[in-house]
């Protein structure tokens, strides 16, 4: 490995030795390495995944521009910075360099405090690239959040499974957000599409989030999605990995305490205000409606430690949606 790192060292042409490097291994798309040198410099090097990622130029050229914007509009913020080599490529046989933002990332919060504070930087991230124009940035990953889509490529399949009743009983009801998004009754806006607690850096004193990361999936997309796909992770008691369905659903303590940190922050029309709890429900069945496709077809897309773990990731996630039905009224009541 070390060999491949001051092949890639060399290339962006980052001055000193290596003297240490750490493999990371709590992000499941690409290879990521801490990498330190005698500089005192700290450097993320990573090798993307071409197969979820097609046209990494493109993943690129939306992180550009989203740095630019922020950079310029908000020069206070921890922005991403990643380094080109001598020609202004941001690849080398696949692999980028960005600094490394300080900060200690978390698989889950420790506390409230933590929950409501990541929902404000949540929040806060969402409103100020809201000024951006979404049609600058492309689409990095086809059909993303088309719910109706994921409806189709399942019910293209045969199963006679439960599950799979399930889900074609409530694909109207799912696609309903995505259905009004598509009909341009709320706006196109830039979006994270994968905000959860990992993707956040605390302040090792303060304990407060430093910085927003994972940016590979912004893009334009629906503000909506990313409220409903952050409450369904924040805001969920058990990973959607947990097996014993007894132990799944939304804690509510923890949506008030993160929906009001997020919703401090951000503005929204009146039509997307009214989607923001109908989208937790759209957000966590669509993400059902793809563990189960990919169960159907192998298990082909998300990484599993056993065969039959995309099926127990699609009852986890039915399950969730059946309580937050239950909650919807109480939600609302909450936030609004």
């Amino acid at each position: 490995m070390k060999e491949i790192l001051l092949s890639v060292q060399r290339a962006f042409r980052l001055q000193g030795e290596i003297t240490d490097f750490h493999l990371l291994t709590e992000g499941s798309i690409h290879i990521t390495c801490l990498v330190h040198l005698n500089t005192g410099k700290n450097y993320i090097f990573q090798q993307m995944n071409t197969h979820v990622f097609r046209n990494p130029e493109d993943v690129m050229q939306n992180i550009r521009r989203t740095a630019e914007y922020l950079h310029f509009h908000f020069p206070e913020r921890k922005i991403l910075h990643f380094y080109q080599t001598p020609s202004g490529s941001y690849f080398f046989q696949g692999w980028r360099v960005m600094d490394a933002v300080s900060g200690r990332s978390l698989k889950s919060c420790e506390n409230l405090y933590q929950v409501q504070k990541a929902g404000e930087a949540f929040g806060r991230f969402q409103k100020e690239v809201s000024g951006m124009n979404a049609g600058m940035l492309k689409q990095v990953i086809p059909d993303f959040h088309h719910t109706r889509v994921y409806f189709q490529k399942l019910l293209s399949l045969h199963s006679d499974l439960p599950e799979f009743r399930i889900l074609k009983e409530w694909q109207e009801q799912a696609c309903y957000v995505c259905d009004v998004y598509q009909k341009n009754q709320i706006p196109l806006r830039v979006t994270h599409n994968d905000m959860k607690c990992s993707n956040l850096l605390f302040d090792s004193e303060t304990g407060q989030p430093s910085a927003v990361i994972d940016w590979d999936t912004i893009m334009p997309g629906m503000a909506v999605y990313d409220f409903g796909d952050a409450v369904r992770s924040f805001a969920s008691d058990t990973s959607s990995s947990e097996p014993d369905l007894s132990k799944v659903g939304m804690n509510m303590t923890k949506f008030k305490a993160f929906s009001s940190g997020w919703l401090s922050q951000t503005d929204y029309t009146p039509k997307e205000r009214e989607l923001l709890i109908p989208s937790i429900f759209s957000v966590t069945v669509e993400l059902a409606v793809r563990y189960l496709t990919d169960y159907l077809q192998g298990n082909l897309y998300f990484k599993t430690s056993y065969p039959e773990q995309n099926l127990i990731r699609t009852r986890n996630q039915i399950r969730l949606a059946q309580k937050i039905l239950k909650q919807e009224s109480e939600m609302k009541k909450l936030i609004f």
